[in-house]
């Protein structure tokens, strides 16, 4: 029943801080949504989406979009807010449906802030900075409209204004307007004066493409290289598509090396929060591949781990080129982009917030969304999907003692339930994982703005020969191994 249980269970996921104290809006939905369902009008719909969308009950918010598109599908007013709230619950695709019928015209801040988002999770940076001017040029920006444009500058690696930008968005900021603001002060402390630090060259510039070794190590069987810093090295790096846009590496390596932190923030991972470091790597080393002005966190990243190596690179950082994970030869290769296509089955695949590889399933013949996680010895299902598939199945919860990862204070809540059948990249997995995680509802799901269903880490990996992703042109493609 519980196939690809191990247990400890390791999760390398790295995201910028962020988290929801009580939420003043909560108490709210179950009026505002019952208004919307005894009369479906515009104004009590819309007024229901502000309020579920501010308390962040994603549930909620899908009720609201299902019962618009019946009632008043073709009312363009509403679809700016019915497309963000099946965004948010994970509902890719039937949201970028809905995002193609706003029309260009549109200055509703809500339509532009998920067109956006969609566009820059599509690898439409172009697209997205044409909106993001239109998000400019509103009369009274919000903390998330400013929040939106400068996540589209970051993906656009320009950064004249960005220090201002944030600024502008933490004096606007304010926790009792909900979500996403309860979350945006956390995740920007700090970033302004790191950006006022480094100066406005662009960040994580591929210098030279090639290839590096990347066996598995030995404690964790996670993917890792031997990596040169600024000269210095060599140190053992897990190689992480959950690991964001960064390298993350431990203080006593940072202090080997005199690589000096300009500013502080925090990092969350599966085990909580932790203070860090930001600093910039002049030169990053990865065999034959070469990176310039990469970012970097510095935190205690061994005593997060075990000591089993010395940092984690997220993936992210290569978001110039294409890289591919060759796992039947043991090796990271980042070369150009190109129009051809990879090796293996093309996938559908979404790059949301700091690069994290996302992909539209199908969990039990349901619509789903997968993240790719090679960081993560386990795959894991969200605990609300696993609630709504088995609402009348038992479920044992574990609160402590099996989870090792990034971050101090908390401890994620393991869920035993039924494995399920997982449809992703043309192959089926029957009776996969049964493990929930309570990461992917609680944390993961609020910072991305979507709604993540079912982890997928190294025991999904290992299935493959290879998996490829050409960052600029947002495609992935896998090749699977034969199985007998």
């Amino acid at each position: 029943m519980l196939a690809h249980l191990r247990l400890p269970i390791l999760i390398m996921l790295l995201i910028q801080a962020a988290s929801a104290e009580d939420n003043p809006w909560r108490d709210r939905v179950p009026e505002a949504v019952a208004r919307a369902q005894d009369e479906p009008s515009r104004l009590t719909l819309r007024k229901g989406f502000d309020v579920t969308w501010r308390a962040d009950d994603w549930v909620a918010g899908l009720k609201l979009a299902e019962l618009a598109q019946r009632e008043l599908p073709d009312d363009e007013q509403l679809y700016g807010d019915v497309a963000r709230a099946l965004w948010r619950a994970g509902q890719i695709l039937a949201a970028e449906d809905v995002l193609k019928r706003i029309p260009e015209r549109t200055r509703d801040p809500v339509a532009l802030r998920t067109i956006a988002g969609a566009q820059l999770a599509r690898g439409e940076i172009d697209a997205a900075g044409k909106t993001a001017k239109k998000l400019k040029l509103l009369r009274k920006p919000t903390a998330e409209d400013l929040y939106v444009i400068f996540t589209v500058q970051l993906a656009a690696n320009e950064f004249a204004g960005a220090a201002d930008l944030l600024r502008r968005a933490e004096e606007l900021t304010d926790a009792e307007n909900g979500y996403p603001e309860n979350f945006v002060e956390e995740a920007i402390d700090g970033v302004a004066e790191f950006l006022d630090a480094i100066g406005t060259e662009p960040l994580n510039r591929i210098a030279a493409h090639g290839r590096a070794d990347m066996p598995a190590l030995v404690l964790l069987n996670l993917p890792a290289c031997d990596v040169m810093i600024n000269g210095h090295g060599p140190y053992r790096l897990i190689v992480d598509t959950g690991g964001s846009i960064m390298v993350a590496l431990d203080q006593v390596v940072a202090d080997e090396i005199g690589l000096k932190s300009v500013a502080t923030a925090s990092v969350r991972g599966v085990s909580g929060t932790t203070e860090s470091g930001q600093a910039l790597i002049d030169d990053l080393q990865i065999g034959s591949i070469r990176c310039k002005r990469v970012v970097s966190r510095i935190f205690d990243v061994r005593g997060a781990i075990m000591n089993a190596a010395d940092g984690i690179v997220g993936t992210g950082i290569f978001s110039e080129g294409r890289m591919t994970l060759d796992w039947a030869n043991a090796q990271l290769v980042v070369s150009p982009s190109k129009t051809e296509p990879g090796p293996g089955t093309a996938v559908d695949v979404r790059l949301v917030g700091d690069a994290k590889l996302l992909s539209p399933v199908t969990i039990e013949g349901q619509p789903a969304v997968a993240l790719l996680d090679s960081g993560a010895d386990a795959v894991a299902l969200a605990p609300s999907r696993l609630k709504t598939l088995f609402p009348d199945e038992p479920m044992q919860e574990f609160s402590t003692g099996i989870g090792i990862g990034v971050g101090t204070g908390e401890m994620p809540k393991i869920t035993l339930g039924s494995g399920v059948r997982l449809e992703f990249g043309g192959r089926t997995f029957e009776n996969y994982s049964g493990l929930g995680l309570d990461v992917l509802d609680n944390t993961l799901g609020p910072v991305l703005g979507v709604q993540c269903d079912i982890l997928l880490g190294m025991p999904t990996f290992r299935e493959m020969r290879s998996i490829t992703v050409d960052f600029p042109r947002c495609e992935m493609w896998v090749d699977w191994l034969n199985r007998e």
